[in-house]
C-alpha cells in the first residue's frame, strides 16, 4: 500500500513587522510599487527630452540673421533663403559707397596732411582707423624712425588736394582703394619756400563689424605709397617709404 507523504514546504517569513495591521502594510507595499514605476517613467521622459534636445541642437537655424552697418538685423527663413537672396542680403551689410569715400578721405587727411601743430592729435586718430596688425606695425615704424619728433621739430604744414578715389577691386571682406593726391608743404608760420609732391596711395580696407572703434565698419589693413612725377601724374615714379 503506497503511502502519500506530505510535500515539504519552506516556511517564508512574514515581511510585515510584528503587530502591523495587514491593510496598512499592504497600502505601503502598493505605494512603493507605484513609486518605482513613477521613477522609471520619469527616467524615460528625461531620456526622451535629452534626445529631443540633441536633435534640435543638430538642426540648422531656422532663420538667417543679417546685420547692416547701422546695426539693423534682417531675418530670413532658411527654407526660402536661396543663394542669390543670401548674397543680396550679404551685399547689404557692406558699407555704402558714400561711407567708403568719407572714411578714405578722413584717413588720408589724418595720415598724410602732416601739420606740426596737430600731428600729436591726428596721428593717433589715423592709427585707430587701422586693423590691429597694421596699427602695431606702423606704430613700431613710427617709433623707430622718430616720425613724430621729426615733424614736430620741422614746424611745417601740409595742404592736401585729393584728385581721385578709385575702387579697384572688392571682395566680401576687403576693398582695394587707389587715391591720387597732390601735397604742398610749407612753413607752419610765416612765408617761406614751398615743396610739392604727387602721391598714389593704395589702401586695402577691411570690412569689420561696426563698433565704437570702427563706426564706419572699415579699417585700413595695408597701404602702399608711390611718388608720382609731376609731369605724368598717372605713371608711378618710385615706391616711397611706408611713412607718410
Amino acid at each position: 500500500m503506497a503511502i502519500s507523504l506530505p510535500k515539504l514546504r519552506t516556511a517564508t517569513s512574514d515581511p510585515r513587522p510584528p503587530g502591523a495591521p495587514g491593510a496598512v502594510w499592504d497600502a505601503f507595499a502598493r505605494q512603493a510599487a507605484w513609486k518605482n514605476w513613477a521613477l522609471v517613467l520619469l527616467f524615460g521622459l528625461l531620456v526622451l527630452s535629452l534626445l529631443a534636445n540633441v536633435r534640435l541642437a543638430a538642426r540648422p537655424p531656422e532663420f538667417v540673421v543679417v546685420e547692416n552697418p547701422g546695426g539693423k538685423a534682417t531675418l530670413v527663413r532658411r527654407g526660402v533663403a536661396t543663394d542669390a537672396l543670401l548674397k543680396f542680403l550679404a551685399d547689404k551689410t557692406k558699407p555704402p559707397e558714400i561711407v567708403v569715400v568719407r572714411f578714405t578721405r578722413d584717413f588720408v587727411q589724418l595720415a598724410f596732411g602732416i601739420n606740426s601743430s596737430t600731428i600729436d592729435a591726428n596721428w593717433p586718430q589715423a592709427l585707430s582707423m587701422m586693423t590691429d596688425p597694421m596699427r602695431e606695425r606702423v606704430a613700431k615704424q613710427t617709433e623707430a624712425t622718430k616720425l613724430l619728433e621729426t615733424y614736430r621739430a620741422a614746424q611745417v604744414r601740409s595742404d592736401l588736394a585729393i584728385e581721385d578715389i578709385l575702387l579697384v577691386e572688392e571682395t566680401p571682406t576687403l576693398l582695394h582703394i587707389k587715391i591720387t593726391l597732390s601735397r604742398r608743404k610749407g612753413p607752419l608760420l610765416g612765408a617761406g619756400p614751398l615743396t610739392a609732391d604727387h602721391l598714389a596711395i593704395d589702401l586695402v580696407e577691411a570690412i569689420v563689424p561696426v563698433s565704437s572703434e570702427h563706426p564706419d565698419g572699415l579699417a585700413v589693413a595695408e597701404w602702399q605709397i608711390q611718388e608720382l612725377p609731376a609731369e605724368s601724374p598717372t605713371a608711378p615714379k618710385k615706391e616711397a617709404s611706408h611713412a607718410p
